[in-house]
């Protein structure tokens, strides 16, 4: 039986001894390709045979030289696909290179299907060229065009279980060709889904190396706006091993004040803790950085500082309101219940028992401790207000005035800022310790901080919450300052980090210890309220607001 689409002779005469299919080393001429073309779709885009490897640039197909005439008749049939059903341009903002080649790769097959759905007989001209199988591996690149080859042939069935739960999302019915995926938003969604599984797997990934398969495909060029190719390089990773510490990318502080700890981390999709899965660096900083030229000095932050801290001592006397004390008496007017079963169970037992079974009040002042905790992403570099401070700025200053009300009170406080690479790289800059005095050396060191990395948020509260537990008994409060959503380089579900920092607060609710977040930003987060629950965060925009910020956080 005949192909339903026959595909055109690119070929010049060749002599008897050369079999039909044999390639051919010379330039074959680009009309065929064009008549063919616009017989398919009524197209006749300019062709280019002078590539290496296909691809589409300015309306244009560029194909290779010298090819197998199958090979030359698929990439211009799959590049001519993307003209008629693709758009003109994806949105690649916030997409690292391995969820931007997963879109790529979903809206290849988008395309295909819509084609062979049209024109049934391009299915037997793409389908024998896909030919990978299980023997290839399970690398990151073979795991591609495994999940290539299920898209394309309904009849190939892959082991690998990422690569069934691509066919599934890509397909309603992948016997009759209907397709979960039509638009691009949910192809974006259905690709970040699919580049969080990689990361958990853990595979490497070449970017600047990789070639999509089969070779017909072009390498998407066309998808991305220039801008956007810029802006979806990630940052420079530490090096994805479980042993050894993780580094430091600005060097602040020598290896003798930094100490290594393992946090775990709550994975949404299997619904339970990945123990030691982040490696949190904590550095005690020896001596306060160099301020900026665009900051004020440190005694103008002192002395504003200063005159905010006034203002905050209302709000902050909640955490030193006296508290009624439970304790037992050998006389007394009432009876304490629980101390007589005890009483009575001993005395049964024949064993010493503690008489003091009567009830007693006594009123004590609550000592609580707070732990300031700065969000100092590469984010916190945008401006917050007109006024053209950075929120990184605002959060300073507004842990300075919070450590001065907090001293005026008799509380202790610790203050860090942390910031991440990557789970193997999240770092929490210690400014204050618990032990430490309060003196201009705090307001240098928040002056001197810069906003670098991603927000993992889960990793530094958890860290910050042991430290709590482990130095102080009474209330225990971590005000978090920072200005939107959890985020880092190597997670690309976009409620991972959120549902792992709510599963952190909830973590330390349960430890004693009350997680509230002033969120600095003009409109509130929409997701401060799934993380720290109802009023647990309240969002602010300047340093004037903080006190009715924290009345209604502390009441």
């Amino acid at each position: 039986m005949q192909p339903a689409i026959a595909a055109p002779d690119t070929r010049r005469p060749a002599n008897r001894a050369n079999t039909p299919n044999a390639p051919v080393a010379h330039t074959p001429p680009a009309t065929p390709l064009t008549h063919w073309l616009r017989l398919l779709w009524n197209r006749s885009p300019p062709l280019h045979l002078h590539s290496d490897a296909p691809f589409i640039a300015g309306g244009a197909l560029h194909l290779p030289a010298c090819s197998h005439w199958q090979g030359h008749c698929a990439a211009a049939a799959h590049a001519a696909a993307h003209l008629v059903y693709s758009p003109r341009r994806f949105d690649g903002a916030g997409l690292v290179p391995i969820a931007r080649s997963l879109l790529a790769l979903l809206e290849d097959a988008r395309v295909e299907a819509l084609a062979m759905r049209e024109l049934p007989g391009l299915a037997r001209l793409w389908r024998p060229l896909h030919a990978a199988t299980a023997d290839d591996g399970n690398g990151f690149e073979p795991l591609m065009a495994r999940l290539a080859r299920a898209l394309a042939d309904p009849g190939y069935a892959d082991p690998h279980a990422w690569v069934q739960k691509g066919r599934r999302f890509f397909y309603l019915d992948d016997q009759l060709g209907l397709l979960a995926l039509r638009t691009p938003a949910e192809l974006r969604t259905a690709a970040l889904q699919l580049g969080h599984d990689i990361g958990q797997l853990r595979l490497p990934f070449n970017a600047q190396g990789y070639r999509p398969l089969p070779a017909y495909r072009d390498d998407h060029r066309w998808m991305w706006a220039a801008d956007q190719l810029a802006a979806a390089q990630p940052p420079p990773q530490a090096a994805p091993t479980d042993a050894g510490p993780a580094q430091d990318p600005d060097g602040l502080l020598p290896a003798e004040h930094s100490h290594v700890t393992r946090q775990p981390e709550w994975d949404r999709l299997i619904h339970r803790l990945r123990p030691a899965w982040c490696c949190v660096t904590e550095q005690v900083s020896p001596s306060p950085p160099a301020v900026g030229p665009t900051l004020p000095s440190p005694a103008q932050a002192q002395a504003q500082a200063h005159a905010l801290s006034r203002q905050l001592l209302a709000p902050l006397r909640t955490l030193t309101r006296p508290v009624a004390a439970r304790h037992h008496r050998h006389e007394g007017r009432a009876f304490d219940t629980d101390a007589l079963v005890h009483w009575c169970i001993a005395r049964r037992q024949q064993l010493p028992a503690d008489g003091r079974v009567f009830r007693g009040r006594q009123r004590q002042v609550s000592r609580a401790t707070v732990w300031l905790l700065i969000d100092q992403s590469a984010s916190t570099a945008a401006p917050l207000d007109a006024s053209g401070g950075s929120v990184l700025h605002a959060a300073a200053a507004m842990a300075a005035a919070l450590a001065l009300a907090l001293q005026a009170l008799g509380l202790r406080c610790a203050v860090s800022a942390f910031s991440s690479n990557g789970r193997h790289a999240v770092t929490l800059n210690t400014l204050k310790r618990l032990a430490d005095p309060l003196d201009d050396r705090l307001a240098a060191h928040l002056q001197g901080l810069r906003s670098r990395g991603s927000t993992r948020l889960g990793a530094a509260l958890r860290q910050v919450t042991a430290g709590l537990v482990a130095a102080s008994g009474g209330a225990r409060w971590v005000l978090l300052l920072s200005d939107g959503q959890p985020h880092d380089t190597d997670v690309h579900d976009p409620r991972y980090l959120v549902d792992d920092a709510r599963h952190a607060v909830h973590s330390a609710a349960r430890r004693g210890v009350q997680v509230r977040c002033l969120t600095l930003a003009a409109t509130a987060d929409p997701d401060a309220r799934r993380i720290f629950g109802p009023g647990g965060s309240h969002n602010t925009a300047r340093l004037a607001d903080l006190p009715r910020a924290l009345h209604r956080l502390m009441a």
